[in-house]
């Protein structure tokens, strides 16, 4: 074909440039991904070179060769979700719209704890603080860098284990996510004409159009395999349980942001930092850490049970209250340990309440109990 006789000549031999080998590979890979040959040039498919786009527009704040964060200064420190198995989790369709029009997905930020701001003791998120992602491509650059990230996969996940097709009762689905576990406290779902659920995790509401549900599932069953450092908990749940979150997760196909617009309109323009969060005497790092990640979504940085996710409207029963003697003094220091270890209904207190007892520790835990009690400054029937 003519179009390869613009390379370099040396010595009466054709040599061909760095340049036009990258573009005999773009063309090829535009030809695999459905451009049409006739409108692309030298130029143009230079442009539709996805591994570069990705590499000028995206690497700055995604990580795209892993691992996730492992330390809690990591997690602070990310950006933008990572990239480095995008192929497993996303729908190339979604993927390929989403690159020429950029939504929120994470209404709380990357990390909820970034972006909270203190008003009168109530917690919400400081939307001015949230970074819109700045990069739009064009339909032709879309293509191209879907399909590069769509080659970013982690090969361990199982496939094929969720028939996206299958029936399943939406109600006893809405029971097991808004009423037995405590998915609705951190995720927003579509019900109705409603959108249910917390701010702190991804918005949910089009999750169906935007995740395979072969890693929903996975990402399910062991959060920590993909993010060390998740506030998400690993609770244990059969297949069956597993398999139905996951098609009612794949459901949801209306993007809606009602709950997060809600928690933002109030908000103070500049989050309150992290060292004017409640925080007792003589408390270990490693401890606070671990409150602020995991406690303060619902318990709040105040230690007052006004954390985002209630303040957002998301919590059919208040947290509780950690600053209040009156009441913490009502309950042994076991009891406090089986609701921070098995979750809420463990003390026949709501669902809402996760169990950590797969994400820390029991020494960790315990360190916490004793965090709470200096919270209270009180002991058990004092």
């Amino acid at each position: 074909m003519a179009v390869f006789a613009t390379g370099s000549r040396r010595h009466g031999t054709r040599s061909v440039s760095s340049n036009e080998h990258r573009w005999r590979q773009n063309i090829l890979f535009a030809a695999m991904i459905g451009i049409p040959l006739l409108f692309l040039t030298p130029k143009n498919t230079l442009a539709l070179d996805g591994p570069a786009i990705v590499q000028s527009n995206c690497v700055s704040c995604h990580n795209i060769n892993g691992p996730a964060p492992t330390t809690f200064e990591g997690l602070l420190n990310r950006k933008a979700p990572d990239l480095f198995y995008a192929g497993s989790k996303f729908n190339r369709p979604w993927l390929v719209e989403w690159l020429q029009n950029p939504k929120q997905i994470r209404p709380a930020g990357e990390l909820y704890l970034n972006h909270i701001a203190v008003n009168d003791g109530e917690d919400s998120i400081a939307a001015a603080s949230i970074k819109p992602c700045p990069v739009e491509l064009n339909p032709g650059q879309a293509e191209v860098v879907a399909g590069y990230l769509m080659t970013l996969r982690d090969e361990t996940m199982e496939t094929g284990v969720i028939d996206a097709g299958k029936k399943f009762s939406k109600a006893k689905a809405l029971r097991l996510f808004r009423k037995q576990l405590p998915c609705v406290g951190c995720h927003s779902v579509n019900w109705g004409k409603k959108t249910i659920g917390g701010i702190s995790g991804p918005n949910l509401t089009e999750a169906g159009l935007r995740l395979n549900p072969d890693w929903v599932y996975a990402r399910i069953k062991d959060p920590q395999y993909w993010d060390p450092r998740t506030w998400m908990p690993k609770i244990d749940l059969s297949h069956k349980k597993l398999e139905l979150l996951t098609l009612f997760i794949g459901s949801m196909n209306s993007y809606r942001q009602d709950v997060a617009q809600a928690s933002d309109s109030a908000s103070p323009r500049m989050p309150t930092p992290l060292s004017k969060f409640v925080s007792p005497p003589n408390a270990t790092i490693e401890t606070e850490r671990n409150y602020r990640l995991y406690c303060v979504q619902c318990h709040g940085s105040q230690g007052n049970g006004l954390g985002v996710n209630n303040t957002a409207g998301a919590l059919s029963v208040s947290p509780r209250d950690y600053l209040l003697a009156s009441e913490m003094s009502k309950l042994k220091d076991d009891e406090i340990k089986s609701a921070i270890t098995l979750g809420g209904d463990a003390v026949q207190k709501s669902g809402l309440m996760p169990g950590w007892g797969n994400t820390l520790g029991e020494k960790q835990i315990d360190a916490l109990v004793l965090y709470l009690r200096k919270l209270c400054q009180c002991e058990a029937g004092g």
